[in-house]
């Protein structure tokens, strides 16, 4: 009994990662003062996360998603490649269902948006820490929402659906073979539809092409 009490009790260990230092030193005022929780350390951005990860691994980390040099979906997606077992929450002001859909994906533990309460912040790492996930629900409005800014990306660029949603693939890290067997046809297909795409965007190269799809999250 006195064992399950102690475990209880045991302080979760934290890495903030955020490239906005009010926004870090807010969360460390409050997670840093809650009696179940300990801040590790702190990253301002991807990059830098990954190296830390190198050395420690904590229980939780809570992360943006748009931050410099690397950022946290990019971060994530490789952080996971690498520490499958890793417990990773986003938290981020943007807030679209196709974004949960590629966070789910990928195997993120939660997303909360980041003008979340603290008693949701709490609630979210508590959740992913004991093995579970913490996604917050949609206002009702917002999956119409999502669906107008998707059709809005693709008519800018005249993107077919088949074309989003390949874009929306690569944004996951997935390789053209991967895409391919998602998708059940051949490489080569989606090889073509790569080339497409590129030529749609005016951009060169797989980095330009994953790098516009993290830009447009709600393709």
């Amino acid at each position: 009994m006195m064992e399950t009490k102690a475990l209880d009790q045991q302080k979760i260990n934290l890495l903030l990662v955020d490239d906005h230092q009010l926004f870090i030193d807010g969360l460390r005022s409050i997670l840093g003062n809650h009696p179940r929780f300990s801040v590790w350390r702190t990253a301002r951005d991807g990059r830098e996360a990954l190296q830390l990860l190198q050395y420690h691994k904590p229980d939780v980390v809570v992360m943006d998603l748009n931050m410099p040099r690397i950022d946290g979906q990019q971060a994530a997606a490789k952080a996971l490649s690498m520490y499958p077992q890793l417990k990773i929450l986003v938290v981020s002001m943007y807030y679209t269902a196709s974004l949960q859909a590629s966070l789910r994906n990928m195997g993120i533990g939660g997303f909360i948006p980041k003008d979340s309460d603290a008693t949701v912040l709490i609630r979210a790492i508590e959740a992913i820490y004991e093995g579970g996930r913490y996604f917050v629900e949609q206002p009702d409005n917002a999956a119409t929402d999502d669906e107008n800014n998707q059709k809005s990306v693709r008519q800018k660029y005249n993107l077919t659906k088949r074309e989003a949603e390949i874009i929306r693939l690569v944004r996951q890290n997935k390789t053209t073979q991967e895409i391919a067997e998602q998708l059940f046809v051949s490489p080569f297909t989606i090889e073509t539809h790569r080339r497409n795409i590129c030529a749609k965007l005016d951009i060169k190269g797989n980095n330009g092409l994953f790098l516009f799809a993290q830009q447009h999250v709600d393709i």
